[in-house]
Protein backbone atom coordinates (compact mmCIF):
# COMPACT_ATOMS: atom_id res chain seq x y z
CA UNK A 1 0.00 0.00 0.00
CA UNK A 2 3.14 2.35 0.48
CA UNK A 3 4.05 2.50 -3.03
CA UNK A 4 0.62 2.69 -4.45
CA UNK A 5 0.14 5.71 -2.30
CA UNK A 6 3.54 7.51 -3.04
CA UNK A 7 2.49 6.69 -6.85
CA UNK A 8 -0.64 8.94 -5.60
CA UNK A 9 1.89 11.62 -4.25
CA UNK A 10 1.48 10.56 -0.33
CA UNK A 11 3.61 13.29 1.43
CA UNK A 12 3.69 10.59 4.49
CA UNK A 13 2.94 6.93 5.32
CA UNK A 14 1.93 6.31 8.67
CA UNK A 15 1.23 2.94 10.28
CA UNK A 16 -0.30 1.06 12.66
CA UNK A 17 0.50 1.20 15.71
CA UNK A 18 1.03 4.76 15.85
CA UNK A 19 1.74 7.59 17.99
CA UNK A 20 0.67 11.02 18.71
CA UNK A 21 4.05 12.05 17.89
CA UNK A 22 3.80 10.43 14.31
CA UNK A 23 0.70 11.71 13.06
CA UNK A 24 2.07 15.35 14.20
CA UNK A 25 5.00 14.72 12.07
CA UNK A 26 3.22 13.61 9.65
CA UNK A 27 1.22 16.45 9.17
CA UNK A 28 3.69 19.34 9.89
CA UNK A 29 5.56 17.32 6.61
CA UNK A 30 1.64 17.74 4.92
CA UNK A 31 1.48 21.48 5.76
CA UNK A 32 4.63 22.32 5.16
CA UNK A 33 4.43 20.79 1.52
CA UNK A 34 1.55 22.46 1.24
CA UNK A 35 2.63 26.06 1.71
CA UNK A 36 5.45 25.36 -0.37
CA UNK A 37 2.75 24.36 -3.09
CA UNK A 38 0.81 27.56 -2.65
CA UNK A 39 4.04 29.84 -2.63
CA UNK A 40 4.58 28.51 -6.14
CA UNK A 41 1.84 29.16 -7.18
CA UNK A 42 1.31 32.76 -5.75
CA UNK A 43 4.69 33.11 -7.59
CA UNK A 44 3.44 31.23 -11.18
CA UNK A 45 0.60 34.13 -10.39
CA UNK A 46 2.12 37.12 -9.78
CA UNK A 47 2.63 38.50 -13.39
CA UNK A 48 -0.61 37.65 -13.78
CA UNK A 49 -2.41 39.86 -10.98
CA UNK A 50 0.40 42.58 -11.57
CA UNK A 51 -1.45 42.77 -14.96
CA UNK A 52 -4.84 42.75 -13.40
CA UNK A 53 -3.96 45.39 -11.11
CA UNK A 54 -2.55 47.48 -13.76
CA UNK A 55 -5.77 47.01 -15.40
CA UNK A 56 -7.99 48.56 -12.45
CA UNK A 57 -6.52 51.98 -14.37
CA UNK A 58 -6.26 51.21 -18.22
CA UNK A 59 -4.49 54.28 -20.26
CA UNK A 60 -3.65 54.06 -23.67
CA UNK A 61 -1.35 56.65 -25.53
CA UNK A 62 -2.22 57.98 -29.00
CA UNK A 63 -0.16 60.57 -30.82
CA UNK A 64 -2.53 63.30 -31.75
CA UNK A 65 -1.58 66.57 -33.43
CA UNK A 66 2.58 66.09 -32.59
CA UNK A 67 1.96 65.18 -29.26
CA UNK A 68 1.22 61.95 -27.00
CA UNK A 69 -2.15 61.52 -25.14
CA UNK A 70 -3.33 59.02 -22.57
CA UNK A 71 -7.07 58.33 -22.64
CA UNK A 72 -8.87 55.94 -21.14
CA UNK A 73 -10.04 53.07 -23.52
CA UNK A 74 -13.31 53.21 -21.45
CA UNK A 75 -13.77 56.74 -22.78
CA UNK A 76 -13.82 55.87 -26.19
CA UNK A 77 -17.13 55.24 -27.98
CA UNK A 78 -16.32 53.91 -31.65
CA UNK A 79 -13.32 53.57 -33.91
CA UNK A 80 -14.08 54.01 -37.20
CA UNK A 81 -11.68 53.65 -40.26
CA UNK A 82 -10.98 56.37 -42.80
CA UNK A 83 -8.72 55.34 -45.57
CA UNK A 84 -5.51 54.26 -44.26
CA UNK A 85 -6.41 56.22 -40.55
CA UNK A 86 -8.71 55.48 -37.76
CA UNK A 87 -11.22 58.01 -36.39
CA UNK A 88 -10.74 57.10 -32.67
CA UNK A 89 -14.44 59.17 -31.34
CA UNK A 90 -14.63 59.96 -27.72
CA UNK A 91 -17.96 61.59 -26.05
CA UNK A 92 -16.27 64.90 -25.81
CA UNK A 93 -13.65 65.08 -29.20
CA UNK A 94 -12.38 62.58 -31.64
CA UNK A 95 -9.01 61.80 -32.53
CA UNK A 96 -7.14 60.40 -36.69
CA UNK A 97 -4.76 58.12 -36.51
CA UNK A 98 -2.77 55.65 -38.47
CA UNK A 99 -3.26 52.66 -37.67
CA UNK A 100 -5.33 49.97 -39.31
CA UNK A 101 -8.67 48.85 -38.04
CA UNK A 102 -7.63 45.41 -37.77
CA UNK A 103 -4.68 46.39 -35.11
CA UNK A 104 -7.05 48.51 -33.11
CA UNK A 105 -9.31 45.87 -32.86
CA UNK A 106 -7.27 43.37 -31.46
CA UNK A 107 -5.60 46.09 -28.80
CA UNK A 108 -9.10 47.10 -27.84
CA UNK A 109 -10.52 43.78 -27.72
CA UNK A 110 -9.61 43.36 -23.82
CA UNK A 111 -11.50 46.64 -22.86
CA UNK A 112 -14.60 45.89 -24.49
CA UNK A 113 -14.49 47.00 -27.82
CA UNK A 114 -16.61 44.75 -30.46
CA UNK A 115 -16.44 44.49 -34.19
CA UNK A 116 -19.23 45.16 -35.80
CA UNK A 117 -18.84 46.29 -39.29
CA UNK A 118 -15.20 45.23 -41.54
CA UNK A 119 -14.58 49.63 -40.34
CA UNK A 120 -16.05 50.04 -36.96
CA UNK A 121 -15.32 49.01 -33.60
CA UNK A 122 -17.85 50.15 -30.70
CA UNK A 123 -17.28 49.74 -27.11
CA UNK A 124 -19.69 47.40 -25.80
CA UNK A 125 -20.64 50.08 -22.58
CA UNK A 126 -21.87 52.83 -25.16
CA UNK A 127 -24.38 50.19 -27.00
CA UNK A 128 -28.17 51.25 -26.07
CA UNK A 129 -30.01 49.69 -28.44
CA UNK A 130 -29.95 47.24 -31.44
CA UNK A 131 -32.77 47.18 -33.81
CA UNK A 132 -33.55 44.34 -36.84
CA UNK A 133 -33.36 45.79 -40.24
CA UNK A 134 -35.26 43.88 -43.38
CA UNK A 135 -31.82 43.27 -45.51
CA UNK A 136 -30.71 41.05 -42.66
CA UNK A 137 -28.26 43.59 -40.88
CA UNK A 138 -28.84 45.14 -37.35
CA UNK A 139 -28.70 49.19 -36.67
CA UNK A 140 -27.03 50.07 -33.23
CA UNK A 141 -27.09 52.94 -31.63
CA UNK A 142 -25.24 54.65 -29.09
CA UNK A 143 -25.40 56.92 -25.87
CA UNK A 144 -25.28 60.20 -27.40
CA UNK A 145 -27.64 58.72 -30.16
CA UNK A 146 -25.01 57.89 -33.15
CA UNK A 147 -25.87 55.03 -35.25
CA UNK A 148 -24.07 52.02 -36.59
CA UNK A 149 -24.92 49.21 -39.22
CA UNK A 150 -24.25 46.01 -37.84
CA UNK A 151 -23.24 43.99 -41.28
CA UNK A 152 -24.64 40.07 -41.03
CA UNK A 153 -20.63 39.23 -41.01
CA UNK A 154 -20.39 40.58 -37.64
CA UNK A 155 -24.09 40.59 -35.91
CA UNK A 156 -22.68 37.11 -34.11
CA UNK A 157 -20.52 39.98 -31.86
CA UNK A 158 -23.35 41.41 -30.41
CA UNK A 159 -23.85 38.63 -28.80
CA UNK A 160 -21.35 39.65 -26.17
CA UNK A 161 -22.73 42.53 -25.40
CA UNK A 162 -24.85 41.16 -22.77
CA UNK A 163 -23.75 38.22 -20.05
CA UNK A 164 -27.65 36.74 -20.71
CA UNK A 165 -30.73 37.25 -22.95
CA UNK A 166 -34.45 37.64 -21.70
CA UNK A 167 -37.23 37.12 -24.34
CA UNK A 168 -38.04 34.70 -26.81
CA UNK A 169 -38.20 34.92 -30.63
CA UNK A 170 -34.80 34.59 -33.52
CA UNK A 171 -33.61 37.67 -32.51
CA UNK A 172 -29.68 37.07 -33.11
CA UNK A 173 -30.30 33.30 -33.40
CA UNK A 174 -28.47 31.54 -36.04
Amino acid sequence: YAIAAFEKCAVDYVLKPFSNQRIGEALDRASRRAQGERAAALIEALPQLQRLSRAQYPRIAIKAKGRILFINPGEVVAVQAEGNYVLLQRESGSYFLRESISELAEKLKPYGFIRIHRSVLVNASFVEEIRPQMTGEYGLRVKGGREYTVTRTYKRNLKSLADFWIGGGTFLED
